[in-house]
């Protein structure tokens, strides 16, 4: 582990200021504590943490905001819902995009901590290849955090929906219209809202004794393109196919219907499908189509809400869980099933 500032301090036998002095070049220092100080820096190879010389030089009322994916609808509705806050409260928004890659939402939290922002408001990517550094680093300087999308062992506040009950509720859905074979077309494999939603798919299952088929849960991503991919490649293979599929978002669902209208599969008649966030065309969509209603919008208010909250409440305030209810939308594109396997 790397030594902190208060490690240097009490190696130094000096306070954290006059270590912050030192490395800061401010006058006061005597020589004699200055070589000191110097030295021990040297000793342990200390670096100054950005993100704590951020926090305590802030001057500006300006936050971050880090979401996985600019092009995403899902994350524009969130986009707009810190910015219409931040504006009332004359903040100013920075954002940052991971892109789904690790190493590049380490690099949008870095860039934004230079920038002396007050606090951050991030969606953060979970996996095995992640590495919460970042996270761990945010923490110990207390800095001002809100996280949409919880992470195992953190202690944060999150502003989210609860995704495997939302997800539990769609299958559930399909099930009452006689539905046993379901498909799940699940997210990118840095979304832990795919995994919490593929864990209420498998509950929903199980809730009404069916059985768990791992052929039937593929990978799809988060776009339109990557559903149209996923359909086709699972309703060319030989079957037995699945009378329904619940998809990760709706863009995958959009995908997926495009592919079954290319195989001349009839949607919902033969096939029904549900999708997830509720995005405004999704109702609008030849097949209007059948959905989880995510409120996006009000989610980055909340969160927008919280940061600010804890900025000019000095970030005195305890984390919170703030769970927004999700609904699902019936539309067209689900029917009773045939009851068989097409």
């Amino acid at each position: 582990m790397r030594p902190t500032i208060a490690d240097i301090a009490q190696l130094a036998r000096v306070s954290k200021a006059t270590v912050s002095a030192v490395l800061n070049d401010r006058p006061g220092i005597s020589p004699q504590t200055h070589a000191r100080v110097l030295a021990v820096i040297k000793k342990f190879n200390y670096r100054p943490n950005e993100l704590a010389r951020s926090l305590s030089n802030r001057k500006t009322r300006s936050i971050g905001l880090v979401i996985k994916e600019i092009d995403n609808p899902y994350f524009a509705r969130i986009m707009k819902g810190v910015f219409d806050i931040c504006r009332e409260h004359d903040y100013t928004v920075l954002l940052g995009s991971s892109e789904l890659s690790p190493a590049q939402e380490r690099q949008s939290i870095d860039a934004l901590t230079s920038q002396r922002v007050g606090g951050l408001i991030i969606s953060p990517l979970q996996g095995p290849d992640c590495d919460f550094t970042w996270l761990a680093d945010l923490q110990r300087d207390h800095y001002p955090l809100v996280m949409l999308g919880q992470v195992k062992n953190y202690h944060t506040t999150v502003v989210d929906i609860d995704n495997v009950q939302a997800a539990r509720n769609a299958v559930a859905c399909l099930i009452g219209l006689g539905h046993r074979d379901i498909a799940y077309f699940a997210g990118p494999s840095y979304s832990s809202h795919s995994a919490e939603r593929q864990q209420g798919y498998q509950q929903a299952l199980m809730d009404h004794g069916l059985p768990v088929r791992p052929e039937f849960i593929l990978p799809a991503g988060s776009e339109r393109e990557l559903g149209f991919q996923a359909g086709l490649a699972l309703f060319r293979r030989p079957g037995p196919h699945p009378t329904a599929v619940f998809c990760y978002n709706d863009l995958v669902a959009i995908g997926l219907i495009n592919a079954l209208t290319t195989l001349e599969i009839d949607v919902p008649q033969a096939v029904s499908v549900i999708g997830c966030d509720d995005l405004d065309f999704s109702q609008c969509y030849r097949i209007p189509l059948t959905t989880i209603h995510v409120p996006a919008y009000e989610i980055g208010c909340s969160a927008a809400t919280r940061i600010i909250q804890a900025l000019e409440n000095d970030n005195d305030s305890s984390p919170q869980i703030v769970l927004f209810e999700a609904r699902l939308v019936e539309r067209t594109s689900c029917a009773p099933a045939r009851h068989h396997l097409i």
